[in-house]
Formats: C-alpha cells, structure tokens, sequence
C-alpha cells in the first residue's frame, strides 16, 4: 500500500502543468536549503504577485486599472497554488498579457508615427514608493506612452548636448527623427520579443520562478539550463574582444554585462560591470551616440573589426562619466591581470586597483586574483615603496576563498570570518596560509559598490586593524550563495537538470569581532564623500534582504595596535574642508538628498522649462566627476620597472597605459588618500 500511495501522488504531480511541477519544485528546493526560508503564505503570496506585475508592466502602460483589478483576484492564491493546488494565476495572466501587448504595440506604433510636441506644458510623474498607478482608459494609456516617449528623448537630447556644447533646441532640430525611430524601433522590438511564441510561455513561467526565488531575499534567483551556461561561461570566450559583454536593459540602456579578466577593459581599471555605454567612436570616424542607435547596431559597430581601436564614452553606477580607448584582443589568461604602480611624490607608495574578481560566482575556489595580486606587491617592494594602497571601489565581489586568501596576504594568521548555515552552525575560517606578502602601512579603498567579498576583505582588514578603511559605507552584502540543480532528490548536484538551477542563499557571514556587514556594510574608518551618500544604493534598499544579526566574537581573534584613526581623520577633515571640489561634491549630495527623499518628483516635458529642470536638479557635473580633473600636484602615477619593460614594446599598451596613469593621477579620491598614508607613515615613525 505504501508503494502504491508513492506512485498514486507521482502520478498526481505529473499530470500537473511543466510550469507548475518547475514552480513546485524551486519552492520546495529553496525551503530545504535556504539559510532562512520565509513562510509561504498569504503575505509572500501577495508580494509575490506585486513583483510580478512590476516585472510584467515597470511603467504601468501594458495593463490599465480594470485589468489589474481582474488579475488582482489572485493576490492571495499564489501560495495556494505553490502548495498543490489548481494553476490558474499564470494562465490567467497569460491569456491578458498577450492582449494588452498587441495594444501597446499598436499604441507605441501611433505615437512616435509623427513629431513628438515638446511645446505643450506636459509634466510626468515618477513615485518613490513605486506605487501602482494604472490608466483607467485606453486613451489616458496612449497619453502615458506619449510622456514616457518625450521624457526617453529628452534625456537622449540632454547627453548630446553635453557631448556637443549646443542647446537642447539645436539638438531637437538635428536628431529627432532619428532618435523617434531609435525608440519606435526599441520599444516595438521588446514587445515583439516577448510576444514571440517561441519564447512567450517561458518568460512568463521564468517571471514566475524568479519572482518566487527574490521574495526568499534578493540574491536567491532562479536559472533557465541555457542562462547558467550563458552565467558560467561569458568570460571564459578567446574570440577577438575588447573585453566586456554587453547586454541591453528594459529602458534601451547598453550596459557592461561582464569583464573578461586580462581583457583590454580589465586593464583600464576603470571600466565596471552594469557601467552604461553613452558613445563610441572608431579611430578615423566620427563619434557614435549610443541613444540614437538600436541595440543591434550597437553590437554591429562593436563587430565590424579585429583591428583599430575604438573611444567609448561611459557612465558608471554612480554616475561618473569617462572616456576609455581600447583595441580588440585575442583574450588568453595573462600573468599580469592584476595591475600595480607608483605614486611618486614626498614618499613612493604603492598603488593596485582591483576592478572586479575573476568571476562573478560567489562560491568559486582557485580565481587567481589574490595570487596576483601578492605578485604584484612584490614587483612594487622592489621599488621601495613606504605605503601600499589598494583599491577595491566598485569591485562587487567574488569566492569567499579568493577573499581569505587577499585578507592573508596583510594578516599574519588567525581566523578571518565566521559562516553559518541554516543548522546555526557557527564556524570561524582561517588565514589559509601563514605568513604575510605585505606588512608595511596600507590603506584600503571602498565605495557603495564595494560588495560580498570585497567587504570580507575590508572587513577583516578593519577588525585586525591591518589596515586603514577609506571612503563610503560599502554595499551591505554578507551573504553566501551556491547554485544548485533544480532536483528535490539531489543525487548528484553537479549533473545537468532539465528543471534549471537556482541559486539559493545557504548562508551568512559574520566578522571576527561578532558583528556583520549585512545590510549596514563596512564603515570606513575614514569617509570621503561621494556618490553613493546621495543615492538609495545598497542591501538596505534591497526587498527582502535578510536582517542583520551578531554571533559569539571568536576567542582566538587577536587584533594589532590600534591605528591612530582620530588623528588622522582630523587631519583629513581639515584637508577636505579646504578642498573647493570635496565641498562641492557634498553640496551636491545635500541637494540629491533632497531629491531621493521625496515622495515623488514631477519633471516637465516642454522643452525650455526641462532644460532648465536639468540644469538646476542634475548635479551630475559635480557629484559625478563629469568635469575635466586636474592633474594631482602632490605625487606622480608612474610605471614600476617591470612594467615599464612590457609597455615600451607594444604601441597599444603605451596607448592604455598612459589612460590609466592619467585616470589616477586625476582621480582626487586617489589625491587625498594619498596624503593619508602619507600621514599614517609619519605618526608610526614618530613612534
């Protein structure tokens, strides 16, 4: 009998939908192995379904109020389907979707057909709390699409009027047809793709399981088999690259998707993941704005050579704006990826920036970059440095093994971290290798995008009082992630699965003192203002991020002489408050405060007053460094020996190496860090 009981209930569940039986089991596979799994019910039911309208319909111009109304019904019976019961919920949604698409592509169809009107004194509005404000007619939709329309173009004309020196109107004249059809063309693409019946069912499912997996926490997320070999494998290509991927968000932005580690754009130090591509230009032609040509076309350029070398114009997360030029290269692993230089002044210190670890897995053992990055330490000794200075700003992170083993480059021994599991398993991790690669003064550089990894290393480094932090409150990440196939039985985790994979988070991560980075990140001892302190960017702004806590501090941890952190703080104050560009920037970040705090911003879509609108709320000129720097005064970015061998035999090098020394030597975060070190070596000479 209780064979048959066995097959009766699988029986029971495969004549269920393949929608339905995946749904069942992500929820099943993220409840056995997730760190703290939420209950399934009425509450994580109704976000759940909130996400997935959001995701279905961002700007609310695909549903009006009445379809919400309808779809609302299954607000509560999320969690009842997830438990076994009927599948209706996706089906309805289905069925609607499909409709309401071919309106909108009809609706987007008609309204970029002529000129848009910049004359009238239309206004839209953005709400912070993201609120659900849907038409109540077909005809009040279409004027939605028309001010979401006008609101895309006007920001396009913006950064080409910045890029050209002319006025907003100048630009209108010049390039509104063209970026009218760049928008018909994005706009009608994506619908069409998501209608497309060869993918349509799987992006509504996979809306589905994602939105499931998130409501977990932020970091668990469903994988389709092809996007996990897509996520393994993007950086591993050794075709001709200038050494990132591209991929193309909802709003028609071209973004960094991935860094190929050694690649051309690896070496710039400058150039980021999720960093937005505003302009290209190939040597000998005339610049490209990025707003006024499709995706394809963006990805063509980048195709039509091996050779030459093209100028991109970016935008980081933070809103910096750059310039990098690179040439296309045969991407094979190299010796030096991670690159180190001297900052010649009063005193030669070392300076390595790590833009971002090999690979994007958080749960990765054997990356490298700690070992090149004690290589490099080395060549920099043999220059005589007095202080080393690295950078982690904008590093998202990596293997929690890569980040010991950088923490053991500057810590002697003892443990570095403490995980625990979903058992409450409380374990503390050791320096893996005894002995130091490094032990003279060292400061470490950290931003709101310095996350999981990065943060365990500042982390340890702060707690050891091994080194000086600097900068502003990194991401807020301390939480670990392993992917697993999506098969409840679990037999073999590594075997390919039909079902997908999720990614699950299975654990935390505590400092050797018994606090944690999570939600809060690291406080640096010494905070430079930035970008970062205006936006709401980190954990904390997360949905469903996991709380933070504390654990037993670890009887073995024992910290170095404490750093003269007070004195030096006053002496950066001091430096700071007589600093026109650090004053400016945190005038700025007062003003954007203003901005993010409020519960909803109205922007004006006639030409003259959104001009004036950008010009008195975009501090973008100030906050974001889109101003020409100046050269630092106070030392000079120079190559160490080895690598000065190296550049002087390829033109190419020569070309992005003297980018990169440009890029520090103008970079006043480098500048005032600088002097605390320079600082930070007196007081410990003195005693």
């Amino acid at each position: 009998m209780p064979i048959l009981f066995i097959l009766s209930c699988l029986y029971v569940f495969a004549q269920k939908p393949k929608a339905h039986q995946v749904a069942i089991i992500l929820k099943r596979q993220i409840e056995r192995l997730h760190y703290s799994p939420r209950a399934v019910n009425d509450s994580f039911s109704s976000e759940m379904f909130t996400k997935i309208i959001k995701e279905l319909d961002p700007q609310q111009t695909i549903f009006t109020a009445d379809d919400y109304a309808t779809l609302s019904g299954f607000r509560y019976k999320i969690d009842d389907e997830l438990n076994g019961t009927s599948w209706k919920f996706i089906e309805a949604v289905s069925g609607l979707y499909k409709q309401r698409l071919k309106r909108a592509d009809s609706l987007v169809e008609v309204v970029l057909q002529k000129p848009l009107d910049f004359s009238t004194d239309d206004k839209i509005t953005f709400f912070k709390d993201e609120s659900f404000q849907f038409a109540t007619t077909t005809a009040e939709l279409r004027t939605r699409w028309m001010k979401w329309f006008k609101f895309l173009m006007l920001q396009s004309l913006i950064d080409l009027q910045q890029a050209n020196s002319t006025t907003l109107k100048e630009q209108l004249v010049k390039n509104e047809n063209i970026i009218r059809e760049k928008i018909r063309k994005a706009s009608r693409k994506n619908i069409q793709n998501i209608l497309d019946p060869a993918t349509y069912d799987n992006l509504l499912s996979e809306t589905y399981y994602n939105s499931l997996a998130s409501t977990f926490d932020p970091h668990t997320t469903f994988f389709s088999p092809q996007e996990k070999e897509s996520f393994q494998s993007q950086l591993s290509t050794e075709n001709y690259s200038f050494g990132f991927e591209i991929d193309e968000t909802k709003e028609g932005k071209v973004i960094v998707a991935g860094l190929i580690p050694g690649g051309p754009a690896w070496r710039t130090g400058e150039i980021h993941v999720n960093d937005e591509l505003l302009q290209l230009q190939w040597q000998g032609t005339p610049p490209v704005d990025i707003s006024t040509i499709s995706y394809e076309e963006v990805d063509e350029s980048l195709n039509r050579s091996n050779h030459g070398t093209i100028t991109f114009k970016m935008k980081k997360a933070n809103g910096t704006i750059y310039s990098a030029t690179l040439e296309k290269e045969k991407i094979e692993k190299r010796d030096d990826i991670v690159k180190g230089y001297v900052l010649n002044g009063e005193k030669r210190i070392g300076y390595i920036s790590l833009p971002d670890f090999y690979t994007t897995w958080e749960d990765e053992k054997g990356s490298g970059c700690a070992n090149d990055l004690a290589k490099e330490i080395i060549r920099l000794k043999k220059e005589t440095i007095e202080g080393l200075i690295v950078d982690v700003r904008f590093n998202g992170g990596g293997s929690l093994e890569e980040a010991l083993q950088l923490a053991g480059i500057f810590i002697d021994e003892g443990p570095l971290t403490g995980t625990r599991d979903k058992t409450g398993k409380l374990q503390f991790l050791k320096d893996p290798n005894r002995g130091t690669v490094y032990d003279g003064p060292l400061v470490l550089m950290v931003n709101g995008q310095s996350a999981s990894a990065s943060e365990l290393l500042a982390a340890a480094l702060q707690d050891y009082n091994r080194a000086v932090i600097v900068g502003s409150s990194t991401y807020g990440k301390a939480t670990m992630q392993q992917i697993f196939p999506m098969d409840t039985v679990m037999k073999n985790p590594s075997a390919p699965s039909e079902n997908g994979y999720v990614k699950i988070t299975d654990g935390k991560l505590y400092r050797v003192t018994g606090q944690t980075a999570q939600l809060k990140g690291v406080t640096p001892d010494i905070h430079l203002p930035d970008a970062f302190d205006a936006v709401e960017y980190g954990e904390r702004f997360s949905v469903d991020a996991l709380p933070p806590d504390t654990v037993k501090r670890n009887g073995y941890y024992k910290p170095l002489a404490t750093l003269p952190i007070v004195q030096l703080n006053q002496l950066s104050n001091r430096r700071m408050s007589s600093n026109s560009k650090f004053q400016t920037i945190t005038e700025a970040i007062l003003q954007e405060k203003k901005v993010q705090t409020s519960s909803t911003r109205v922007i004006p879509l006639k030409l003259d007053l959104f001009e004036k609108w950008s010009r008195e709320n975009n501090n973008d000129g100030v906050l974001f460094n889109e101003k020409e720097a100046t050269a630092s005064k106070i030392f000079m970015a120079q190559n160490h020996k080895d690598e000065i061998q190296l550049v002087s035999r390829d033109s190419y090098e020569k070309t992005i190496n003297a980018s990169t020394l440009k890029n520090i030597q103008q970079d006043i975060y480098i500048e005032e860090v600088y002097q605390i070190i320079m600082d930070l070596i007196k007081m410990q000479t003195k005693n």
